[in-house]
């Protein structure tokens, strides 16, 4: 009887607490803009966060993170795009990362930080998103990652790692670097010093067929696997031109596509025609945002 009368207690106590939590007495939550949120000790770890009104703990949650070669770039070159997504009523986190050391590419230097720390940045912005979710009163099992050019490639890294244990559940490439190996390229010795030595400063490892693998280990190409089919929105812009860096062409492309149909990733590739790098072309963003937001609510 007394287990009886326990098991009785426990369930009226869930049925109590659900509809607390469900309470039609409450009023709707306004919305909320927090600046320049802290999610580490470096001053550059920081996100600003939206909060759309009438949220709930069903709101969907996407983290931005912004382009600029992984050398440069700011949050704040995203707020217009941002906002259209909070307007569709997803809470948005847009993020700064560590920058790799882009200053004077004519000197030979190491930089203190690489693309794999971005990469780390992204996983802790993530893993604070997921722990002030209750208090934001957000979704905690439902976040997307979007990224645009440099910020795709490291949304795709992340997505694709080990450190993402279930956390991200849909990934958007907008016109990410896929492919960050060249030894492959034809005579790569001599490609600009400049692009090398950029090479370098990602990975912290000379170009050459040795250090192949550290170059793989930053190109979602390679990263990609069977054990995170984490699905994957890629849009590609049909003028793909990046600074003459190489491998941004629609076989690169292609070859990631391909890539993700081998390890039966759930996948959707969309080229937008006309479109250039930052898709500034007249209706590209729109399309932009027609395809990404069709594919949040199939998948998220």
């Amino acid at each position: 009887m007394k287990v009886l009368l326990q098991s009785v207690c426990i369930v009226i106590l869930s049925v109590f607490v659900a509809s607390c939590k469900k309470s039609n007495n409450e009023p709707p939550l306004e919305a909320k803009t927090m600046l320049n949120v802290s999610y580490g000790s470096n001053s550059l770890q920081k996100m600003d966060v939206y909060l759309p009104a009438n949220r709930n703990f069903e709101t969907k949650v996407i983290v931005f993170v912004h382009g600029g070669s992984f050398i440069e770039g700011d949050k704040s070159d995203y707020t217009t795009t941002v906002a259209e997504l909070v307007k569709r009523n997803y809470a948005v986190v847009n993020i700064n990362y560590r920058l790799v050391d882009g200053s004077n590419l004519q000197t030979h230097k190491q930089s203190a930080v690489t693309v794999l720390n971005q990469v780390d940045d992204l996983s802790l912005a993530i893993d604070y998103t997921i722990a002030q979710a209750d208090e934001w009163q957000v979704n905690k099992s439902k976040i997307a990652v979007v990224g645009h050019s440099a910020g795709a490639t490291l949304g795709l890294l992340y997505s694709y790692g080990n450190k993402n244990t279930g956390k991200v559940k849909v990934v958007a490439n907008l016109a990410g670097a896929l492919d960050q190996t060249f030894t492959d390229i034809p005579n790569y010795q001599f490609l600009p010093a400049q692009l090398l030595e950029m090479g370098y400063r990602y990975t912290g490892y000379e170009v050459n067929v040795a250090n192949e693998q550290h170059y793989k280990a930053i190109s979602p190409l390679y990263v990609a696997n069977a054990n995170q089919k984490v699905p994957t929105l890629t849009i590609f812009p049909q003028n793909n031109e990046v600074g003459g860096l190489p491998k941004q062409d629609r076989a690169t492309f292609d070859k990631f596509v391909a890539k993700l149909n081998s390890e039966n990733v759930p996948n959707k590739f969309v080229q937008i025609p006309g479109a250039d790098h930052s898709f500034t072309t007249a209706g590209s963003i729109q399309l932009v945002f027609v395809e990404l937001l069709a594919y949040l609510n199939a998948n998220l």
